[in-house]
Protein backbone atom coordinates (compact mmCIF):
# COMPACT_ATOMS: atom_id res chain seq x y z
CA UNK A 1 0.00 0.00 0.00
CA UNK A 2 2.61 2.34 0.95
CA UNK A 3 4.62 1.75 -1.95
CA UNK A 4 1.45 2.32 -4.49
CA UNK A 5 1.17 5.53 -2.53
CA UNK A 6 -2.69 4.15 -0.76
CA UNK A 7 -3.62 4.64 -4.70
CA UNK A 8 -4.47 2.09 -7.73
CA UNK A 9 -1.26 1.11 -9.62
CA UNK A 10 -2.71 1.31 -12.77
CA UNK A 11 -1.95 4.63 -14.46
CA UNK A 12 -4.40 7.44 -14.19
CA UNK A 13 -6.95 5.01 -12.24
CA UNK A 14 -5.93 6.87 -8.54
CA UNK A 15 -8.69 5.12 -6.67
CA UNK A 16 -8.14 4.30 -3.13
CA UNK A 17 -10.13 2.03 -2.01
CA UNK A 18 -8.32 -1.07 -2.53
CA UNK A 19 -7.34 -4.67 -2.81
CA UNK A 20 -4.24 -6.66 -2.80
CA UNK A 21 -3.22 -8.48 -6.19
CA UNK A 22 -1.48 -11.69 -7.00
CA UNK A 23 0.42 -10.78 -10.71
CA UNK A 24 1.08 -14.62 -10.66
CA UNK A 25 -2.03 -16.17 -9.69
CA UNK A 26 -2.50 -17.79 -5.94
CA UNK A 27 -3.77 -20.67 -7.22
CA UNK A 28 -0.49 -21.33 -9.25
CA UNK A 29 1.98 -19.62 -6.81
CA UNK A 30 0.64 -20.51 -3.29
CA UNK A 31 2.56 -17.80 -1.82
CA UNK A 32 2.33 -13.75 -1.26
CA UNK A 33 5.73 -13.34 -2.30
CA UNK A 34 6.76 -9.07 -2.41
CA UNK A 35 7.69 -8.80 -5.84
CA UNK A 36 4.38 -10.74 -6.84
CA UNK A 37 1.83 -8.26 -4.92
CA UNK A 38 0.46 -5.00 -6.46
CA UNK A 39 -2.43 -2.34 -4.95
CA UNK A 40 -5.35 -2.66 -7.40
CA UNK A 41 -8.90 -0.67 -6.66
CA UNK A 42 -11.75 -3.45 -6.93
CA UNK A 43 -12.42 -2.33 -10.64
CA UNK A 44 -8.79 -3.10 -11.50
CA UNK A 45 -8.89 -5.99 -9.97
CA UNK A 46 -11.68 -7.68 -11.72
CA UNK A 47 -10.52 -7.06 -15.13
CA UNK A 48 -7.04 -8.56 -14.06
CA UNK A 49 -8.72 -11.38 -13.24
CA UNK A 50 -10.91 -11.19 -16.70
CA UNK A 51 -7.51 -10.56 -18.69
CA UNK A 52 -8.44 -7.40 -19.97
CA UNK A 53 -5.25 -6.29 -17.82
CA UNK A 54 -2.74 -8.63 -18.70
CA UNK A 55 -0.07 -10.36 -16.39
CA UNK A 56 3.07 -8.24 -18.66
CA UNK A 57 1.34 -4.81 -17.98
CA UNK A 58 0.82 -5.37 -13.78
CA UNK A 59 4.90 -6.50 -14.02
CA UNK A 60 5.35 -3.10 -15.57
CA UNK A 61 3.21 -1.17 -13.34
CA UNK A 62 5.14 -3.22 -10.79
CA UNK A 63 8.24 -2.26 -11.86
CA UNK A 64 8.14 1.43 -12.15
CA UNK A 65 6.48 1.14 -8.57
CA UNK A 66 9.45 -0.74 -7.22
CA UNK A 67 11.88 1.85 -9.06
CA UNK A 68 9.88 4.82 -7.32
CA UNK A 69 8.28 6.70 -10.20
CA UNK A 70 4.77 5.72 -8.75
CA UNK A 71 1.81 5.24 -10.22
CA UNK A 72 0.32 6.95 -13.17
CA UNK A 73 4.20 8.98 -13.36
CA UNK A 74 5.70 8.07 -16.88
CA UNK A 75 9.31 7.44 -17.04
CA UNK A 76 11.26 9.79 -19.32
CA UNK A 77 14.20 7.63 -19.81
CA UNK A 78 14.62 3.93 -21.19
CA UNK A 79 17.55 3.36 -19.56
CA UNK A 80 16.32 1.55 -16.06
CA UNK A 81 17.38 3.06 -12.40
CA UNK A 82 20.72 1.58 -11.64
CA UNK A 83 21.25 3.99 -8.23
CA UNK A 84 19.75 6.76 -6.51
CA UNK A 85 21.95 8.37 -3.89
CA UNK A 86 20.48 9.10 -0.30
CA UNK A 87 21.68 11.01 2.72
CA UNK A 88 21.79 11.04 6.39
CA UNK A 89 22.83 14.43 7.19
CA UNK A 90 22.53 16.40 10.90
CA UNK A 91 23.71 19.40 11.60
CA UNK A 92 24.24 20.02 15.68
CA UNK A 93 25.01 23.99 16.34
CA UNK A 94 25.97 23.23 20.30
CA UNK A 95 28.83 23.65 21.85
CA UNK A 96 30.71 21.38 20.93
CA UNK A 97 28.81 21.03 17.40
CA UNK A 98 29.40 18.86 15.01
CA UNK A 99 28.62 18.40 10.82
CA UNK A 100 27.42 14.82 9.90
CA UNK A 101 26.99 13.45 6.59
CA UNK A 102 26.41 10.11 5.68
CA UNK A 103 25.81 8.89 1.76
CA UNK A 104 24.57 5.85 0.51
CA UNK A 105 23.41 3.86 -2.72
CA UNK A 106 19.82 3.09 -2.61
CA UNK A 107 19.71 0.56 -5.66
CA UNK A 108 17.24 -0.79 -8.25
CA UNK A 109 15.74 -4.22 -7.51
CA UNK A 110 14.36 -6.38 -4.54
CA UNK A 111 17.27 -7.97 -2.97
CA UNK A 112 19.82 -4.99 -3.73
CA UNK A 113 17.52 -3.14 -1.80
CA UNK A 114 18.45 -5.25 0.90
CA UNK A 115 22.08 -4.04 0.78
CA UNK A 116 21.07 0.07 0.80
CA UNK A 117 18.94 -0.76 4.19
CA UNK A 118 21.95 -2.37 5.10
CA UNK A 119 24.24 0.29 4.48
CA UNK A 120 21.86 2.87 6.08
CA UNK A 121 21.81 0.95 9.29
CA UNK A 122 25.08 1.19 9.64
CA UNK A 123 25.14 4.78 8.49
CA UNK A 124 22.75 5.43 11.59
CA UNK A 125 25.11 3.11 14.12
CA UNK A 126 28.47 5.96 13.01
CA UNK A 127 25.97 8.63 13.49
CA UNK A 128 25.18 7.07 17.07
CA UNK A 129 28.63 6.93 17.93
CA UNK A 130 29.63 10.28 16.72
CA UNK A 131 26.99 11.87 18.73
CA UNK A 132 27.97 10.05 22.02
CA UNK A 133 31.54 10.97 21.55
CA UNK A 134 30.69 14.50 21.25
CA UNK A 135 28.61 14.34 24.55
CA UNK A 136 31.26 12.22 26.74
CA UNK A 137 34.58 13.35 25.10
CA UNK A 138 34.82 16.95 24.41
CA UNK A 139 35.32 19.51 27.21
CA UNK A 140 32.53 21.87 28.28
CA UNK A 141 33.34 24.71 27.17
CA UNK A 142 34.19 27.59 29.69
CA UNK A 143 32.37 31.02 29.30
CA UNK A 144 35.20 33.90 29.48
CA UNK A 145 37.96 31.12 28.68
CA UNK A 146 40.02 32.17 25.77
CA UNK A 147 41.66 28.27 25.30
CA UNK A 148 38.65 26.90 25.44
CA UNK A 149 36.53 29.62 22.80
CA UNK A 150 39.98 28.88 20.94
CA UNK A 151 39.57 24.92 21.03
CA UNK A 152 35.93 24.95 19.83
CA UNK A 153 36.60 27.74 16.80
CA UNK A 154 36.18 24.59 14.21
CA UNK A 155 33.29 21.59 14.86
CA UNK A 156 33.85 18.38 14.95
CA UNK A 157 32.54 16.94 11.35
CA UNK A 158 32.37 13.46 9.45
CA UNK A 159 31.93 12.98 5.73
CA UNK A 160 31.28 9.01 4.56
CA UNK A 161 31.36 8.71 0.89
CA UNK A 162 31.22 5.52 -1.29
CA UNK A 163 32.49 4.29 -4.63
CA UNK A 164 30.44 1.54 -6.36
CA UNK A 165 33.40 -1.29 -7.35
CA UNK A 166 30.91 -4.17 -8.36
CA UNK A 167 27.09 -4.02 -8.44
CA UNK A 168 25.62 -6.49 -10.89
CA UNK A 169 23.57 -9.96 -10.42
CA UNK A 170 26.48 -11.89 -8.64
CA UNK A 171 27.65 -9.41 -5.96
CA UNK A 172 27.53 -5.51 -4.67
CA UNK A 173 30.88 -4.43 -3.40
CA UNK A 174 31.57 -0.78 -1.81
CA UNK A 175 34.32 1.35 -0.94
CA UNK A 176 33.32 3.96 1.90
CA UNK A 177 36.00 6.38 2.88
CA UNK A 178 35.25 8.17 6.56
CA UNK A 179 36.56 11.75 7.11
CA UNK A 180 36.72 13.07 10.57
CA UNK A 181 37.62 15.69 12.26
CA UNK A 182 37.44 16.40 15.92
CA UNK A 183 37.21 19.58 17.38
CA UNK A 184 41.06 20.04 18.51
CA UNK A 185 42.44 18.01 16.78
CA UNK A 186 45.40 19.22 14.82
CA UNK A 187 44.45 16.89 11.52
CA UNK A 188 41.47 15.34 10.40
CA UNK A 189 41.76 11.04 9.74
CA UNK A 190 40.60 9.01 6.92
CA UNK A 191 39.81 5.39 7.14
CA UNK A 192 38.53 2.80 4.39
CA UNK A 193 35.17 0.26 5.48
CA UNK A 194 33.71 -1.99 2.75
CA UNK A 195 30.86 -3.40 2.11
CA UNK A 196 30.45 -6.45 0.11
CA UNK A 197 27.06 -8.96 -0.48
CA UNK A 198 26.45 -11.94 -2.29
CA UNK A 199 23.73 -11.39 -4.25
CA UNK A 200 22.12 -14.71 -4.45
CA UNK A 201 21.68 -16.51 -1.88
CA UNK A 202 22.35 -13.00 -0.13
CA UNK A 203 24.84 -12.90 2.20
CA UNK A 204 27.45 -10.23 4.00
CA UNK A 205 31.04 -11.14 2.30
CA UNK A 206 34.27 -11.33 5.06
CA UNK A 207 37.90 -12.11 4.70
CA UNK A 208 37.41 -15.27 6.48
CA UNK A 209 34.53 -16.00 3.53
CA UNK A 210 37.38 -15.90 0.69
CA UNK A 211 39.17 -18.95 2.28
CA UNK A 212 38.76 -22.68 1.44
CA UNK A 213 37.43 -25.01 4.67
CA UNK A 214 40.71 -25.73 6.06
CA UNK A 215 42.55 -22.24 5.47
CA UNK A 216 42.73 -19.60 7.80
CA UNK A 217 43.90 -16.41 8.23
CA UNK A 218 47.73 -17.17 9.11
CA UNK A 219 47.67 -18.37 5.67
CA UNK A 220 46.29 -15.27 3.60
CA UNK A 221 48.62 -13.69 5.44
CA UNK A 222 51.45 -14.94 4.06
CA UNK A 223 50.14 -14.75 0.78
CA UNK A 224 49.35 -11.00 1.24
CA UNK A 225 52.90 -10.39 2.97
CA UNK A 226 54.38 -12.31 0.01
CA UNK A 227 52.84 -10.24 -2.13
CA UNK A 228 53.55 -6.52 -0.80
CA UNK A 229 57.42 -7.67 -0.03
CA UNK A 230 58.09 -8.38 -3.12
CA UNK A 231 57.74 -4.58 -4.00
CA UNK A 232 60.55 -3.02 -2.46
CA UNK A 233 59.01 0.46 -1.84
CA UNK A 234 57.61 -1.36 1.89
CA UNK A 235 59.54 -1.89 4.97
CA UNK A 236 59.54 -5.32 6.11
CA UNK A 237 58.85 -4.13 9.50
CA UNK A 238 55.82 -1.94 8.47
CA UNK A 239 54.18 -5.12 6.25
CA UNK A 240 54.99 -7.92 8.93
CA UNK A 241 53.21 -5.50 11.46
CA UNK A 242 49.94 -4.83 9.44
CA UNK A 243 49.75 -8.31 7.91
CA UNK A 244 49.34 -10.16 11.65
CA UNK A 245 46.76 -12.90 10.61
CA UNK A 246 43.81 -10.86 12.61
CA UNK A 247 40.68 -10.24 11.19
CA UNK A 248 40.74 -6.16 11.21
CA UNK A 249 44.23 -6.32 9.05
CA UNK A 250 41.72 -8.20 6.15
CA UNK A 251 38.85 -6.63 6.69
CA UNK A 252 39.05 -3.89 3.90
CA UNK A 253 38.61 -5.64 0.59
CA UNK A 254 36.64 -5.00 -2.18
CA UNK A 255 35.50 -7.69 -5.09
CA UNK A 256 36.29 -7.32 -8.99
CA UNK A 257 35.34 -9.60 -11.69
CA UNK A 258 38.80 -11.86 -11.38
CA UNK A 259 40.24 -10.66 -8.02
CA UNK A 260 39.88 -9.02 -4.39
CA UNK A 261 41.57 -5.91 -3.93
CA UNK A 262 42.62 -5.17 -0.37
CA UNK A 263 43.33 -1.98 1.14
CA UNK A 264 45.40 -0.97 3.88
CA UNK A 265 44.77 2.20 5.56
CA UNK A 266 47.67 5.11 6.24
CA UNK A 267 49.89 3.39 9.04
CA UNK A 268 48.89 0.06 8.10
CA UNK A 269 51.83 -1.18 5.99
CA UNK A 270 53.85 2.04 5.54
CA UNK A 271 53.36 5.75 6.63
CA UNK A 272 50.87 8.51 6.97
CA UNK A 273 52.37 10.29 4.03
CA UNK A 274 52.21 7.87 1.83
CA UNK A 275 48.53 7.42 2.01
CA UNK A 276 45.60 4.32 1.17
CA UNK A 277 48.00 1.05 0.09
CA UNK A 278 46.41 -1.14 -2.37
CA UNK A 279 47.15 -4.64 -3.24
CA UNK A 280 44.95 -6.64 -6.09
CA UNK A 281 45.32 -10.68 -6.05
CA UNK A 282 43.33 -12.88 -8.90
CA UNK A 283 41.00 -15.37 -7.83
CA UNK A 284 43.30 -17.87 -9.49
CA UNK A 285 46.23 -16.58 -7.30
CA UNK A 286 45.27 -17.91 -3.54
CA UNK A 287 47.31 -20.67 -4.63
CA UNK A 288 45.30 -23.55 -3.30
CA UNK A 289 43.94 -21.50 0.12
CA UNK A 290 40.58 -19.95 -1.82
CA UNK A 291 37.07 -20.80 -1.75
CA UNK A 292 37.07 -22.46 -5.16
CA UNK A 293 33.07 -22.20 -5.23
CA UNK A 294 32.92 -18.43 -4.13
CA UNK A 295 35.32 -17.30 -6.62
CA UNK A 296 34.46 -19.92 -9.58
CA UNK A 297 30.46 -17.41 -8.54
CA UNK A 298 32.36 -14.02 -8.67
CA UNK A 299 34.29 -14.69 -12.03
CA UNK A 300 31.87 -16.45 -14.06
CA UNK A 301 32.83 -18.04 -16.76
CA UNK A 302 36.28 -16.14 -16.94
CA UNK A 303 37.74 -18.39 -13.71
Amino acid sequence: MVEAGHRCAIPRCGETELDVHHIVPWEACKNHEYSNLIALCPICHRRAHKGEIDRKALLQYKAALTAGSGPGMQANFEAPIVEIRRRIFERNTDVPGFTFQFDFPDFEGLVQRIVSKNVEAWGYELLADFRHHQETVMPVKEEGNPDTESFYKVPSSLRGSYQIIRNDDVVISLEYTLDRFFTGSAHGGRNTRVQNFLISPFQPITARDLLAENSSLGDLSELVRSRLLSNRQYSENWVIKGTEPKGDNFSNFVLEKNGVQFIFDEYQIDSYAAGRQKLWIGYDQFAGIGNHSLFSKLAGNDF
